[in-house]
């Protein structure tokens, strides 16, 4: 995933913009900008998904794998303006609560 329009890392906050789709495609590139943000030093990354049209399990899993790296650094990770859509996602799977703030 490419730095997208309006994504800034900028210690001690990451604001971090999804794409429209968050897949197999684009998930590895999630991780990475998230990684990215926690090497830079924010101490709070925030994951944009306003304009996510579409996620898959990949794009979930990637969600998932990142909030644990955050974790482990010591790193806030939230998510915002989350689409009904990846909200559903997020409850069918059991996950909604582990992403939450």
């Amino acid at each position: 995933m490419l730095l997208t329009p309006g994504t800034t890392l900028t210690p001690p906050l990451g604001h971090v913009v999804l794409p429209g789709e968050v897949d197999l495609a684009s998930a590895p590139g999630l991780r990475s900008v998230v990684a990215r943000a926690i090497g830079a030093g924010c101490t709070t990354v925030v994951l944009d998904l306003e304009a996510v049209t579409f996620m898959d399990c990949t794009g979930l899993s990637s969600l998932l794998a990142s909030r644990d790296e955050a974790d482990a650094s010591g790193v806030h990770l939230s998510l915002r303006a989350v689409p009904a859509g990846v909200t559903r996602l997020l409850e069918l799977t059991g996950t909604a609560a582990r992403l939450s703030a």
